[in-house]
């Protein structure tokens, strides 16, 4: 849990220079929801595995697979959702969503992975 902490804190510090920076035209204006939706997808996902784990992981690797397929599932209807409300700029959410979910997922299987020599 504190690398997830620590790694959520790293890129909200990075959100947070490029908003001072003069990259500002990078990153859309509903970028602190993305960062709240994809942070709470990696607790939730972090909470499934938690729950494979116990009986010695007799099931984490199907939780942690049905974990993943959630949190696609609801990323899908989470930019379906802004995209309904005529969001501007719905290419630059979309892209600021999609690099901050391949982040968050690179960071997840890296740890999925280390996981998985246990067992």
């Amino acid at each position: 849990m504190i690398k997830l902490i620590s790694y959520y804190a790293g890129v909200a510090l990075l959100i947070f220079l490029l908003k001072q920076s003069g990259f500002t035209s990078w990153l859309h204006p509903d970028i602190a929801f993305i960062f709240v939706f994809l942070a709470f997808q990696s607790y939730l996902t972090w909470s499934l595995a938690q729950l494979g784990q116990k009986n010695e992981g007799e099931k984490f690797v199907q939780i942690q697979t049905a974990s993943f397929a959630i949190r696609f599932i609801f990323s899908i209807l989470f930019i379906a959702f802004f995209a309904y409300s005529h969001t501007p700029e719905i290419y630059l959410f979309v892209g600021n969503f999609f690099v901050l979910y391949l982040c968050s997922s690179y960071f997840e299987i890296f740890g999925l992975l280390r996981n998985l020599r246990r067992f």
